[in-house]
């Protein structure tokens, strides 16, 4: 029996002095709290922000169960803007995706936590991502869109400027920068450009077509300008040569003319330029020449037989 008081009183002190232990944990717990080399953080005590600064990192204290520590992110920030939609100048949806990145500068810390949205750092992101959507459809609302692709740069260039300023005014931010990650066009739009891309290209190739055509027919042309002046060239170069052949024959007749005439003369003046002696030596000539055969007395232009005997049927010019 005595044994058995004895085991349930250590049974007893033992859960009470694991009951004191645990409670002291808990106690430490919620009396010691950290803050990461990329945080600042400030408390509140009963509603009232305890620190004008914002506390830096390391290890801290805090009255358990009635201070509230709360932290945020001071380090480089990447807040992705969730797609959302906005309309152009021409009246065409496009989904814009957008990436934005910022700092928290460390004399803002206590302005975001205590007086943009909540209390905390809970609702920061959904207090900027309105903002920056509001912003970005406020310069994509003056747009055409059939030239947001070409002037994407500018854009881009122009929104971020405009969402800068607009944070840092707000919330006092220190923004690093913005990308446009991705722009989606409407369907009915993607379509329609693609139809007048199709238009384009089908225009540009029967224009093409009709260069090749323009080509050959060109072609064509100078062949047939190369053949009729060929033939021209030919034809006047024949004309040529048969004028040049008739004047050849005509100054070689002349010559020969002259040459026989100019015989004749000698061999005349060889007789006392006495024709009648000249004719009488001639016939001479042809009887000691004779074959017994009838002669052929031909005119000096005509032709001969072999027995031929030439007798001029006038004397040439100049002889007497």
């Amino acid at each position: 029996m005595l044994m058995s008081n004895i085991a349930e009183t250590s049974t007893s002190q033992f859960k009470s002095w694991l009951g004191y232990g645990l409670a002291a944990l808990l106690l430490v717990y919620n009396t010691v709290y950290t803050v990461d080399p990329s945080e600042m953080a400030n408390v509140r005590r009963l509603g009232n922000v305890v620190y004008e600064q914002p506390i830096k990192p390391g290890p801290h204290f805090k009255i358990p169960f009635i201070d509230t520590v709360d932290k945020v992110q001071v380090s480089l920030t990447t807040l992705h803007i969730p797609p959302f939609d906005v309309n152009t100048i021409d009246n065409q949806k496009i989904t814009l995706d957008m990436n934005f990145n910022f700092t928290i500068p460390k004399d803002k810390v206590n302005h975001l936590l205590y007086e943009v949205g909540k209390t905390g750092d809970v609702d920061i992101a959904d207090s900027i991502i309105p903002i920056v959507k509001d912003r970005a459809g406020r310069v994509f609302n003056k747009k055409n869109t059939t030239t947001i692709s070409q002037n994407r740069e500018a854009i881009q260039e122009e929104v971020t400027t405009i969402v800068f300023s607009a944070v840092v005014e707000l919330f006092g931010l220190q923004p690093h920068s913005l990308q446009i990650a991705q722009i989606v066009y409407s369907p009915t739009f993607v379509q329609s450009n693609e139809n007048a891309v199709k238009a384009k290209n089908d225009a540009v190739a029967e224009q093409n077509k009709q260069v090749v055509e323009t080509a050959k027919a060109q072609q064509k042309v100078i062949a047939a300008k190369g053949a009729a002046d060929s033939a021209i060239e030919a034809a006047t170069g024949a004309a040529r040569s048969v004028v040049i052949e008739a004047e050849a024959n005509k100054t070689k007749q002349q010559l020969d003319g002259e040459g026989q005439a100019a015989r004749l003369k000698l061999e005349i003046a060889a007789f006392n330029n006495n024709p009648e002696l000249y004719i009488r030596y001639l016939q001479a000539q042809a009887q000691l020449q004779w074959d017994g055969q009838a002669p052929q007395v031909v005119s000096a232009g005509g032709g001969a037989g072999q027995n031929a005997i030439i007798v001029p049927m006038t004397l040439p010019s100049g002889v007497k």
